[in-house]
């Protein structure tokens, strides 16, 4: 059954990497050219224009599918290997526990990072502290991802003594305590110049959120789906087999 379950998870996450690139493509990718334009006219006044190595279109099209379709197929997989672990050790159904994973998964590693450290358009903070930048930005999300498995963790520990009902909200508390803990105490960066525009920064910051959204609630729909498939025509097998009749 994993490997059914990692197969269905990837081909999911290859199906949502389509409507991801679509999304990207008419939206976000309008964006990011107005961004490069500011750059590059900020570039002129000071020391020209550096020429990438990949053109935008190459950028914008191939590298921003192939981009999306290992991204999402990662996550897939990831899902599909969470969902064999909690198979049989949780009493839901395999849809809510794929939608619990996803959205745990969204909330720990895309949320509260980009809640401390948003998202930044092209020409936005200075090379110097791009090194800077990225390491407190994968702190924020290791920090984030062990809060969420230690509220899970007790969050279960504490439903076989006290039911769900308690549970869910004290390790939901303990999680939004911890987060915002870890977000008061590493350093805040704000390197926007006063006058970027701010509806483009915004635009920029809403349409990044939107395609995450996109990737894990695709995922959560999709992937829990065929995980509900799966997980029955599995159990439907293990019954034949117990009442010793060949499976057709």
């Amino acid at each position: 059954m994993v490997q059914r379950l990692l197969l269905a998870g990837m081909l999911s996450g290859l199906v949502v990497a389509l409507f991801a690139f679509s999304f990207a493509r008419v939206y976000a990718e309008p964006t990011i050219e107005q961004a490069i334009a500011l750059e590059e006219i900020g570039a002129h006044h000071h020391a020209g224009v550096e020429e990438g190595t990949v053109s935008r279109s190459t950028q914008r099209n191939a590298g921003l599918l192939t981009g999306l379709a290992a991204y999402c197929t990662a996550l897939g997989g990831f899902l599909a290997i969470g969902l064999a672990f909690l198979h049989g050790r949780l009493s839901v159904r395999p849809r809510s526990a794929v939608w619990t994973l996803a959205i745990a998964g969204y909330v720990s590693l895309v949320l509260v990072p980009q809640l401390k450290y948003p998202a930044n358009p092209p020409g936005v903070g200075s090379a110097e502290t791009i090194g800077v930048r990225t390491e407190l930005y994968f702190v924020m999300i290791m920090l984030s991802t062990a809060c969420m498995a230690a509220s899970a963790w007790i969050a279960h520990l504490m439903r076989l003594r006290v039911g769900s009902a308690i549970s869910v909200p004290i390790g939901t508390g303990m999680f939004v305590a911890l987060a915002f803990l870890f977000m008061t105490m590493l350093p805040a960066i704000s390197e926007t110049p006063h006058d970027y525009p701010r509806g483009l920064l915004l635009e920029f910051r809403v349409h990044a959120a939107l395609l995450q959204m996109i990737v894990w609630g695709g995922l959560g729909l999709l992937f829990g789906q065929m995980a509900e498939h799966v997980v029955s025509r599995d159990r439907r097998a293990e019954g034949v087999a117990r009442r010793g009749i060949p499976n057709a």
